[in-house]
């Protein structure tokens, strides 16, 4: 095990330098009130610094500082739908990032992200961010025994925050960030990111996105009481694959997850609702006929309340309930599962992940039909 060296003085000169254009917008904002989401397109850019956490505090000796830059993309959808009103004109984006990472055996990280931008109030925003992260040395290309956190190339990349913004070009943020591969490869411990941001934002021509409209979404607001749809009924079927938690199992698994659901809509952009899951992960069959357990066969069934947010054609819709049936593998009792669809007629399809108790179980393929 290698010795932690201590912060070099350049990190200090560095993280001083970030701060620069921080102190010389607050004092050049004085007096001017910043204006939110006022523009159809804009790119921002920032720098980045926080701290690592390791998923697991046994090996809590790699927590380490972070630094790095990022780039963002973000155009405002233009029309008199709905959705547009009521969610207060969100921001869609794309973002790369990247962060050094010193003393981590995964090597400095890369994220490539689609974004959700949403205003809370007149200065402040939410975040939501899904994509991928890459590494620069996960263990899959250099076999390093150390590197017990990242083993495939290509991993899911959680990015959740809020900003501030002090200035009409100046926005402060704070973000958890998490990566994994929801066992594609072992290892996957999995890293957790706690960030700030510093971002500059550049305002840029263009035309507003026009966004085709939702399946249950009225086309214009001409009264409060607009019509939608009050309920549906749904079924979707997901399809994925892991490598097994157990070393003694090698190559692939097939995973899936059929669920049917009942949801309620409170406005045509929000619903809530019930959902049953059958769900199965057949890397752990083998595991379970060699203990002798007394439920041998992989097939999970949980209960779950959800709740759903339409934007135009997309939305995120998460879940959370019990575990009613299932086998000693799973010593947690509470099944969560989160995703991002598009919306097409009374179709979706779109990805999301499988968990119970915050472990991930696989990475959820779907696609979906509403009646």
């Amino acid at each position: 095990m290698s010795i932690r060296r201590r912060p070099s003085v350049i990190r200090y000169t560095i993280s001083f330098f970030y701060l620069l254009p921080f102190a010389f917008s607050t004092a050049y904002s004085q007096g001017k009130d910043p204006q939110v989401m006022d523009t159809p397109c804009e790119a921002r850019f920032s720098f980045n610094a926080g701290y690592m956490m390791t998923n697991n505090s046994t090996f809590a000796q790699y927590n380490t500082a972070t630094y790095g830059i990022d780039g963002v993309l973000l155009w405002r959808p233009h029309g008199d739908s709905y959705w547009q009103h009521f969610w207060k004109w969100p921001y869609f984006g794309v973002k790369g990032s990247f962060a050094a990472i010193p003393h981590c055996p995964a090597g400095h990280r890369f994220g490539l992200t689609g974004l959700l931008v949403g205003e809370i109030a007149p200065r402040l925003e939410w975040q939501v961010g899904l994509g991928l992260s890459f590494y620069t040395k996960p263990h899959q290309f250099t076999h390093d025994t150390t590197n017990i956190f990242i083993g495939s190339f290509v991993n899911c990349f959680i990015d959740i925050g809020t900003a501030y913004r002090l200035s009409d070009q100046l926005l402060l943020s704070l973000r958890i960030l998490h990566t994994s591969n929801g066992m594609l490869m072992r290892p996957n411990q999995g890293l957790n990111f706690f960030q700030a941001d510093v971002a500059w934002r550049i305002p840029v021509r263009g035309n507003t996105l026009h966004v085709p409209q939702c399946y249950n979404q009225q086309s214009a607001v001409s009264s409060q009481h607009a019509e939608f749809k009050n309920d549906e009924w749904s079924v979707a079927i997901a399809l994925g694959t892991v490598m097994s938690r157990d070393s003694a199992a090698t190559g692939y698994f097939p995973c899936f997850d059929i669920s049917a659901y009942y949801q309620r809509y409170l406005t045509p952009t929000f619903a809530y609702g019930a959902a049953i899951d059958l769900w199965s992960n057949f890397s752990d069959a083998r595991p379970l006929i060699n203990n002798h357990a007394s439920y041998r066969i992989p097939l999970y069934l949980s209960a779950l309340a959800t709740a759903e947010a339409f934007f135009g054609p997309l939305s995120i819709k998460a879940g959370l309930g019990p575990v009613i049936l299932s086998s000693y593998r799973v010593t947690i009792p509470f099944y969560e599962r989160v995703g991002a669809y598009y919306n097409f007629g009374n179709n979706y399809t779109g990805v999301a992940l499988n968990a119970h108790g915050g472990r991930i179980e696989f990475i959820e393929w779907t696609f979906g039909h509403r009646f």
